[in-house]
């Protein structure tokens, strides 16, 4: 079973949590799981409307989900992650961090990754909650397993 379903009523993407755990990484996170999501979003799929029947459908997109594209968001993550060294700023800076959810979702509407990046990408950030030790601490995970997967993705998909 893969990490992913599409449902067209309504449109959305979904992904299973339990795998992407940045609070509590399994032994899996940094390894299996990466390499998993990394076979999975090598073919892009976009949820898309028929204009003509309003039927919604997924089709396959390999312009979306090129390896530059999801390198420049692993890029910004590291970049904040650099300015918060320690708690204090780590709270200055998480309404900018939380900004790049709308990054990547303008990213989706320009048809440049695909629907399940946005729903990973998410999943992992919504699961930051606040400016505390833990907070930073997932926030640190999940550079670490978006690092991971860029490992493992640069093998799937090559170009």
């Amino acid at each position: 079973m893969g990490l992913f379903a599409f449902s067209t009523t309504p449109p959305r993407c979904t992904c299973q949590t339990e795998p992407f755990d940045i609070c509590n990484p399994s032994i899996d996170l940094y390894d299996k799981t990466a390499r998993q999501l990394a076979e999975e979003l090598k073919d892009p799929e976009l949820l898309t409307e028929d204009k003509k029947s309003r039927q919604w459908r997924v089709k396959r997109d390999d312009k979306a989900n090129k390896p530059t594209q999801l390198r420049k968001f692993y890029d910004e993550l590291c970049m904040w992650e650099q300015k918060a060294r320690d708690v204090e700023s780590f709270g200055k800076m998480l309404p900018f961090i939380k900004m790049m959810n709308a990054k990547v979702a303008y990213a989706r509407g320009r048809e440049l990754v695909d629907d399940k990046f946005v729903t990973w990408f998410s999943t992992c950030m919504d699961q930051i909650k606040d400016s505390s030790e833990a907070g930073l601490s997932a926030f640190r995970n999940f550079r670490t397993h978006f690092e991971a997967f860029l490992g493992f993705f640069k093998q799937a998909r090559p170009n």
